[in-house]
């Protein structure tokens, strides 16, 4: 496998695009066969490299260990995802839709599959009063969930795809069925299984004095500027995001995305989940107007959504069943089946449109000329 064309491109990240850290492990088969870094630790004035172990906010990427979560709750038959988010929220039972000026009863009822797919209603504005409210009591993850409860939903759930908060609340209902917090729900289930111990949602002094600067595009001003260490999705200091709260190191993630690529089983040979249920995670869920929806607003065709995660539909420059999916910064997360792939990159520059458009395409394309030895 050559990967020099891999390492020539992440080292022209920061000049093409702007981006000044980033890191990139690829796996197949549980072996590692390719890691690099590239950039510095600050931004806009000269600083310390990367070392490698850096930390980041990898936000959404954090929505594949939920969905994870999730479906090993599935497979004890603890949770059905038809069954009504109310039998595990009594909340979520009495939900109203904003319709123009007026509010009115949903006319459909909101299911877990709903908020697996993102067709639950919801969206990510989080500065609504009731989750205003609900800061300003530090509620923990289930409390503040219940709060949003009473936000008029977008529209009847699933009419339409929305990417928005339906994996927070889903954490919630993961907190309700197994009786744990659920930042300790997937330290337990998944991550100590795996052998992983760097995974956090509250990083600490330690932590943060190796994460990288984290910068954000300006749409209006069309520059980046600095935008400090903290994560906003972070709602209180008690809040388990389970859309985007996690921290961690590139080396603390990749043994998750390869168990995922594996069939469930990580290299330490512990599963986590089983062969049928990866194939159940990675099969599109959408069709007709939430379809459309999805690919008009997130990923254009030939993308699907499968449970939490994107899935591709056809075998053209990329394989079809390859899946995954990304975060705010610029994280990048991939597995792929057929070759027992996983790849996982990571950066740390927040709305840039670019990320998704051309670096990651670029990457990825990069990446699978060099296992298939092109």
């Amino acid at each position: 496998m050559n990967f020099q064309p891999v390492t020539e491109f992440l080292d022209s990240v920061e000049a093409r695009w702007g981006v000044p850290a980033c890191e990139c492990i690829v796996t197949v088969d549980h072996e590692p066969v390719y890691r690099h870094w590239a950039g510095h630790m600050g931004w806009g004035a000269p600083s310390e490299p990367l070392k490698g172990g850096e930390w980041y906010w990898i936000y959404s990427c954090t929505k594949l260990m939920t969905m994870t979560a999730a479906l090993q709750l599935w497979e004890q038959g603890r949770l059905g995802l038809d069954d009504p988010a109310a039998k595990y929220i009594p909340e979520l039972g009495a939900l109203t839709v904003r319709e123009g000026d007026t509010v009115r009863p949903a006319r459909t009822t909101l299911t877990i599959r709903h908020l697996m797919t993102m067709t639950g209603g919801f969206t990510y504005d989080q500065t609504t009063p009731a989750i205003r409210a609900a800061q300003g009591r530090n509620a923990p993850t289930l409390d503040l969930i219940r709060a949003l409860a009473a936000e008029p939903l977008a529209f009847d759930p699933g009419t339409h795809f929305c990417y928005s908060m339906c994996h927070d609340v889903m954490a919630a209902v993961i907190e309700t069925v197994s009786g744990e917090r659920f930042s300790d729900y997937i330290a337990r289930h998944i991550t100590e299984p795996l052998g992983i111990a760097g995974v956090t949602f509250r990083p600490g002094e330690r932590e943060l004095a190796r994460m990288p600067a984290q910068i954000c595009w300006h749409d209006q001003r069309r520059e980046f500027f600095l935008a400090g260490k903290d994560n906003s999705h972070q709602l209180t200091a008690d809040y388990d995001s389970g859309g985007a709260g996690i921290c961690c190191r590139a080396e603390d993630y990749v043994p998750f995305v390869d168990a995922l690529a594996c069939g469930g089983v990580g290299a330490n040979g512990a599963r986590i989940l089983q062969p049928e249920t990866i194939e159940l995670m990675r099969a599109n869920q959408l069709s007709g107007q939430t379809l459309a929806d999805y690919n008009n607003t997130m990923k254009p065709a030939p993308e699907g959504y499968a449970l939490g995660m994107r899935v591709h539909l056809v075998d053209d420059r990329f394989p079809k069943g390859e899946f995954g999916w990304d975060g705010a910064a610029g994280a990048l997360a991939l597995m792929e089946p057929a070759r027992r792939l996983s790849v996982f990159y990571t950066q740390h520059v927040l709305n840039y449109l670019p990320n998704y458009s051309e670096l990651h395409p670029a990457l990825m394309e990069r990446i699978y000329a060099a296992v298939d030895g092109k």
